[in-house]
């Protein structure tokens, strides 16, 4: 145990260290007027300005969490009567309406990341941005059907379905160069490509699990495959196979700075974990009131070599139950006597656990797709519709986004939104940008309002910070015309 832990602290300070803060696009962002990286959500995108720089940090600083079926407020709530909370295994508590609100397969979703490089500029023959992104795409799945068996017991001749229980996490770096041009009056069109380098993995390759119970015995069977990529630890092995030890990179362990700044460039730009993304987009106005636009983000993978592990579980087992003398239990030799049953139960199980040290394995990346209509009631004010279709590896996660938006022309921009996602309808999100001179400054988020007045029922939360330095309105005026200024 003390091992694992070793381990799991280790892969979370990485995770702290390279990604102070965290990432998902806002839906809110997409018809954001002010915001020089909302090409970010459609490569497409091209802002008013000649030139802008991303702020190290803060450019933009991100984060999202997202569960499918639950929110704080189904897990934990108030005492009906007295001033304290309880949980739904309280007796008090509602056991079948938690349970009612599982789907066949849920997941909690992250998609972290932070900016540490963000540079956009106009040529002649184009609007240009790079960028360096920390990220980390996460998944959680797990089955309705593990919290029935777990809630309310075994039912005789019952089989429980467990498959896509696991996860997919992935730490990464992204390096992007993107291009955007007119190709004729109102077709805007751009792409990204995105070099990764991977940090680390712990991904669920195949996961197949059903549980029959009767009174007799328990039918466990299991197919399941696990891989990891763990290039700070070497896992040692002892002699039938089993994990013996991890033993992490020293350097990692002994967390001074002199050591992070000598040891993490290893892990930051790993080319042994490297991988390949696309993002494409296009805008298009055909009357110059109506805009009309499309964009696929994270088209990719990564092909992951580095201290590669893979764990395989295939079983067909028979649980009878544990066998126990209460007479046995009385006495000094009764934990002796329930540790060697409970040992046995572990090593019948573990029986069928293979491990494999080495080879390599591809996991894809989330793709998200984006379609959208805004139409300008005067240059100054528009409304929007937004589908963004997120494909995960067990679900596919479809949001939609109404949004009213103003722009006062280079120095206050705003957006009102209201989003429909998770099955979840009160997400209202609103974003602000504002320009001192060449300082501008953005905050958006999608759920922003519901976080503070329906906390107990929020299943989703993301926050979009960022600051840049902006350039080249002069420019921008004379090449747009009489077009709204919004840098």
């Amino acid at each position: 145990m003390k091992r694992i832990s070793r381990l799991t602290f280790t892969f979370g300070a990485i995770i702290c260290l390279c990604l102070p803060g965290a990432a998902q696009v806002s839906n809110s962002l997409y018809f954001m007027p002010g915001v020089p990286q909302s090409n970010r959500i459609n490569p497409s995108y091209q802002p008013n300005a000649g030139f802008y720089l991303g702020l190290p940090m803060l450019a933009p600083l991100r984060t999202e969490v997202s569960s499918s079926s639950l929110a704080y407020g189904d897990v934990i709530y108030p005492h009906p009567s007295a001033d304290s909370l309880i949980t739904f295994l309280h007796p008090l508590g509602s056991k079948q309406t938690f349970l009612d609100l599982l789907d066949p397969v849920n997941f909690v979703a992250t998609d972290l990341g932070l900016s540490l490089a963000s540079i956009g500029f106009r040529t002649k023959v184009g609007f240009f941005t790079l960028d360096v992104t920390n990220r980390v795409d996460g998944n959680i799945y797990y089955p309705g059907d593990l919290f029935r068996l777990l809630i309310n017991g075994a039912v005789d001749g019952e089989t429980y379905t467990l498959d896509g229980i696991g996860m997919d996490l992935a730490m990464f770096n992204e390096a992007s160069l993107g291009w955007s041009i007119e190709i004729i009056e109102g077709l805007q069109v751009g792409a990204r490509g995105k070099v990764l380098f991977g940090m680390g993995s712990l991904s669920t390759n195949s996961s197949e699990l059903t549980v029959t119970t009767s009174q007799e015995n328990w039918n466990i069977q299991s197919d399941m495959v696990f891989n990891a990529s763990l290039p700070f630890a070497e896992v040692q092995y002892d002699a039938d196979g089993m994990i013996e030890d991890f033993v992490i990179d020293s350097e990692l362990e002994n967390l001074e700075p002199s050591n992070i700044a000598r040891t993490l460039p290893r892990y930051i730009f790993n080319t042994r974990n490297l991988g390949l993304g696309l993002d494409v987009g296009a805008s298009y106005r055909p009357i110059d009131p109506l805009q009309i636009s499309l964009s696929v983000l994270d088209i990719g993978f990564i092909n992951w070599t580095d201290g590669v592990q893979e764990v395989s579980y295939t079983n067909e087992f028979d649980f009878n139950g544990l066998e126990l003398n209460p007479i046995d239990l009385i006495g000094d030799d009764a934990s002796f006597d329930l540790d060697s049953t409970l040992s046995e139960l572990g090593d019948s199980l573990t029986n069928f656990l293979q491990f494999t040290s080495g080879g390599s394995y591809a996991k894809r990346l989330n793709t998200k797709i984006y379609a959208g209509v805004s139409y300008f009631v005067t240059p100054n004010i528009s409304f929007g519709l937004l589908s963004r279709t997120d494909l995960l590896n067990e679900k596919i996660a479809q949001q939609f986004t109404a949004s009213a938006n103003l722009t006062t022309g280079r120095f206050i921009n705003f957006t009102a939104s209201y989003t429909y996602a998770n099955s979840y309808v009160k997400n209202l999100g609103a974003g602000l940008s504002f320009n001192a001179g060449p300082f501008n400054m953005y905050l958006i988020s999608d759920n922003v309002l519901n976080t503070i007045f329906w906390p107990q029922e929020v299943r989703s939360v993301n926050l979009w910070v960022g600051m840049n330095l902006v350039f080249g309105y002069s420019q921008a005026r004379k090449k747009d015309g009489d077009r709204p200024l919004i840098y």
